[in-house]
């Protein structure tokens, strides 16, 4: 399968057969191209969240409201609400055979309220919760879940002190009980494993983070393991039936492909354990003590050479531009998906680092002498590099685009604007 920007994956309830849409109109049922019936509804299917309840699948938008049901090979509308636009990198969870979302970001600010669809009336309802503590508003959060239980945390929450930013949560771990509807805050987690793009993966009991190594959270006994890849594969989509992944997945060529494995089949080699959450009734100085052991017997298994011995301490929060191997990296990892048009745009305001620049200034990176174009081409081009970046750069972050793009009028000219694009995000080193 070439690559694709737009597409959405899951199983239908009812025939057990996992379901590719790509760009809105084609669709796979299996192995089997079917045609892609559907009534109206908003945006690109592929910003909408599948649900399972019963033998009926459900496609809810990731900002809430829209809510869509796959029946019979056909899209259909079920809701009588509207496009929110209010939650949008939230957590998704059924619980009695209903739609619940947590959190997200949407009008200038971070979430922590839960939301229920209610299929009677194609509406959507806040819930009351509980607790004498509840937590912070945030996006991108981590969960798990085992029965009546939600387990949160991590995620990236508003900072006061800078609007355009956004910083990590407390390391709290939460819990849920989805019963009463009541929060309760049951320990202390190692913040220092987690990035901010892997994919979760719940399997049985055990939560995995996928990004460039794969860790094991086992909460039954508090740890978390780390292993390489056998082979390394990043995963798009997916959904989980028994122990088997069904994913789609991309090589570092960004070639997308199906497929069906699981976690052992992933795994490599073993790099170590470390302590992954300590409950409130262990003092805050033994915490410390596990921690730092933990996470120096990780370091001296995984680093080898004396500069990985840095990698603990507090990174910058954005890209960094190695010069020496012309490579992109974020928390460390080289960013592989910059696309070359996007390259230009980072290479172009690392040499005019939080400056304004006008837009002719970033036609000109797009501009070919031997081959004229059009100015209308060039724009297109422009736009597509500009959009792509800040979408990308939006997800490895959890910075929200509009928060990555400031615009003013242009001081000679009114009739222009000009932008700055990642600000503080971009050093070179």
């Amino acid at each position: 399968m070439k690559r694709y920007d737009d597409l959405l994956l899951f199983k239908e309830a009812k025939s057990k057969q996992p379901i590719i849409i790509i760009n809105d109109s084609l669709v796979y049922k299996g192995k089997q191209l079917i045609p892609f019936k559907h009534t109206e509804y908003p945006d690109k299917i592929s910003e909408y969240l599948p649900f399972e309840i019963g033998t009926k699948t459900y496609l809810v938008h990731k900002g809430c409201g829209p809510v869509l049901e796959f029946r019979n090979d056909s899209i259909v509308r079920i809701d009588r609400s509207f496009l929110h636009k209010n939650q949008y990198r939230c957590i998704p969870f059924v619980y009695n055979n209903e739609i619940y979302l947590f959190g997200g970001y949407g009008m200038f600010t971070h979430k922590n309220i839960i939301t229920k669809y209610d299929f009677k009336s194609g509406e959507w309802n806040q819930i009351q919760t509980n607790g004498l503590a509840k937590p912070e508003s945030r996006t991108d959060a981590y969960n798990y879940r085992d029965n009546n239980n939600l387990y949160l945390f991590g995620g990236f929450t508003g900072d006061d002190s800078d609007i355009l930013i956004s910083k990590p949560v407390q390391s709290q771990l939460w819990e849920l009980n989805l019963h009463t509807m009541t929060w309760s805050s049951i320990g202390s987690y190692n913040a220092d494993l987690l990035t901010a793009s892997e994919k979760k993966v719940q399997i049985k009991n055990k939560l995995y983070l996928i990004d460039a190594y794969i860790i094991e959270i086992d909460f039954t006994n508090k740890i978390a393991k780390k292993y390489q890849f056998k082979n390394y594969e990043l995963l798009k989509q997916h959904f989980i039936v028994g122990d088997t992944i069904n994913g789609i997945f991309s090589t570092t060529e960004n070639k997308y492909y199906f497929k069906k494995t699981t976690i052992d089949d992933l795994k490599g080699k073993y790099i170590g354990t470390v302590p992954f959450f300590v409950e409130d009734n262990t003092t805050f100085n033994n915490y410390l003590i596990i921690g730092f052991i933990g996470i120096l017997f990780l370091g001296l298994v995984i680093i080898g050479y004396k500069k990985r011995i840095l990698s603990f301490q507090k990174p910058f929060k954005g890209i960094v531009y190695d010069s020496n191997k012309d490579q992109f990296l974020y928390k460390r990892k080289v960013i592989i998906h910059f696309e070359e048009n996007e390259k230009k745009i980072l290479h172009f305001l690392l040499a005019n680092s939080n400056q304004f620049v006008s837009l002719n200034q970033l036609n000109g990176l797009f501009e070919n002498p031997a081959q004229p174009q059009t100015a209308s081409a060039i724009i297109k081009r422009r736009e597509q590099a500009i959009n792509g970046l800040l979408n990308k750069v939006s997800k490895l972050t959890g910075i929200p685009e509009n928060k990555l793009q400031l615009e003013q009028k242009n001081m000679e000219d009114k009739r222009l604007k000009d932008l700055l694009l990642l600000p503080k995000l971009l050093k070179k080193v």
